[in-house]
């Protein structure tokens, strides 16, 4: 390879532990096209979805194409000491939550962490696991404008420390 060419998009997920957030919105059917994609290129996905997720996909869908049981309760048991958002936000190297929903920006705006993707979210290593987040909402809602303000306190926010933001 030449000192000036990327790598392959293959080479940097290859091996890479990855938290795929899903929020409610339509724009979930698109997240089985990316766990397949970030599968595909050799990452380890590991699926979390809010309960309004899970309206839109269903975490069958999800494992079958992660590989890995889906987490949708901060309550699951199946996790070291019963709390899913510690030991996943220790296990991962990336954080993507993809759709993003305008609640759930709002909801890391504001540290309301009460389901387990905004607490994981909130409570993984900040200065080694970034947190990316894909905003997805309807843009003739009046709310859209608010939540790219919402951005600037995001970026500025200490517990959240790495945040990128890529809109849809």
């Amino acid at each position: 390879m030449q000192p000036d060419q990327a790598p392959a998009p293959d080479a940097l997920l290859r091996g890479k532990r990855v938290v795929l957030g899903l929020t409610g919105g339509v724009a979930c059917y698109k997240a089985a096209a990316l766990c397949r994609a970030l599968v595909k290129a050799g990452a380890q996905v590991q699926v979390v979805m809010t309960e309004g997720a899970e309206h839109f996909i269903t975490p069958t869908t999800m494992q079958a194409l992660s590989g890995q049981p889906v987490h949708t309760s901060q309550w699951d048991a199946r996790t070291a000491n019963a709390m899913p958002h510690i030991e996943l936000g220790r296990q991962c190297d990336v954080v993507v939550v993809a759709p993003a929903s305008a609640d759930f920006l709002a909801r890391l705006v504001h540290g309301r962490a009460d389901e387990l993707l905004s607490l994981l979210c909130l409570a993984r290593p900040l200065a080694r696991v970034p947190l990316l987040l894909a905003p997805a909402m309807n843009r003739r809602y009046g709310i859209v404008g608010r939540i790219f303000t919402f951005f600037s306190k995001l970026r500025g926010a200490d517990r959240l420390v790495g945040l990128e933001i890529k809109p849809a």
